[in-house]
């Protein structure tokens, strides 16, 4: 059933006249009855963004989804997120969907207490967001996770670029045999790592001679050291997707009386607060978070202030990556 502005007004207490003023982006200021009008609106459903915010200085609620995942990068990300959004008056909701055959209903539900999504979800195909923004058409929303094909608005890190450089790293310490352990590869990021990682090998005519595939969890890193043991490989550069897998690697290897840098070399991936407590530390590529949510919060409120958000200026915006030379990617 259609909302009416009679609907509005009597649940907020005021005229249909003061509502349709407030809503039609003609009352200005910050008056008790501009926010009561407001929040009423948005509870039942309104959506209305360009004459929200156009003239009224009220908090932008913004709903930041994941897929659920146990990864500490989330954790960062959370708290990243929560810290610049504090200073760009916007309130901050977070939610976490474990299953991906549930995420266009209730993205759904989210879009109706909102006013822009941004949406970290890499195991998504192009298919789906066709769907979701289908389904919520002209309500913002911005992937943080790499997107085949330009169907919505992306902005993420150049994973590509980050194998690519790990790759680099390992070549010039000396390395000449070379191994990965990827994240799942269901995950765009996790495949665009991996490819840059083994097309620079192959420019200087090297080649991946192990490969594990973890879940991007320090159990995994662990069971890749037990697999690499068994295959008795040694004096390889290896570069992992993320740095809880590395590091679970460094510690088994530790553990076992192998030598890093020695018998291995690592790098890592996300430069998490952790990779640099333990020892030796751990060489590893840095995204930076903080850049990544002022860049998304920024532009997401710029297509909450624009009409037909989801259909203009759809655009992938690469945020750089770069190496963090510590000591576990040299060779000895």
């Amino acid at each position: 059933m259609k909302l009416k502005l009679k609907d509005i007004a009597i649940r907020s207490g005021y005229s249909i006249a003061t509502v349709s003023r407030v809503l039609s982006g003609k009352a200005k200021g910050r008056s008790q009855s501009v926010y009561d009008i407001l929040h009423t609106a948005r509870d039942l459903g309104y959506k209305s963004p360009v004459t929200f915010y156009k003239n009224i200085d009220i908090p932008i609620e913004i709903a930041l989804v994941t897929q659920h995942d146990a990864e500490e990068f989330y954790s960062c990300l959370y708290e990243c997120f929560d810290r610049v959004s504090s200073t760009l008056n916007i309130q901050l909701s977070i939610h976490s969907i474990k299953h991906s055959s549930r995420i266009l209903n209730e993205l759904y539900v989210i879009s109706k207490f909102h006013d822009g999504i941004i949406l970290m979800a890499p195991t998504l195909e192009s298919r789906q967001y066709k769907n979701i923004i289908k389904k919520i058409e002209q309500f913002p929303i911005i992937s943080l996770a790499p997107v085949d094909g330009n169907v919505v608005t992306t902005i993420t890190f150049d994973s590509y670029e980050g194998g690519r450089l790990a790759a680099k790293l390992l070549v010039d310490a000396g390395y000449t045999r070379y191994g990965i352990i990827t994240g799942p590869l269901v995950k765009w990021e996790a495949n665009l790592r991996r490819n840059g990682f083994t097309d620079y090998l192959r420019k200087k005519n090297y080649k991946i001679e192990w490969e594990f595939q973890g879940d991007y969890s320090f159990a995994s890193g662990e069971k890749a050291y037990e697999d690499i043991e068994q295959k008795k490989i040694q004096k390889m550069g290896i570069f992992s997707s993320n740095d809880q897998m590395a590091l679970g690697f460094l510690h088994t290897a530790l553990e076992n009386g192998a030598s890093i840098p020695g018998d291995f070399g690592i790098v890592g991936y996300d430069n998490m607060p952790y990779s640099k407590v333990f020892y030796p530390k751990l060489s590893t590529v840095n995204t930076n978070l903080d850049v990544l949510a002022e860049n998304a919060l920024n532009h997401l409120i710029d297509k909450i202030k624009n009409d037909n958000p989801n259909k203009k200026n759809l655009t992938t915006t690469l945020l750089p990556v770069e190496i963090v030379k510590r000591r576990t990617h040299t060779y000895e």
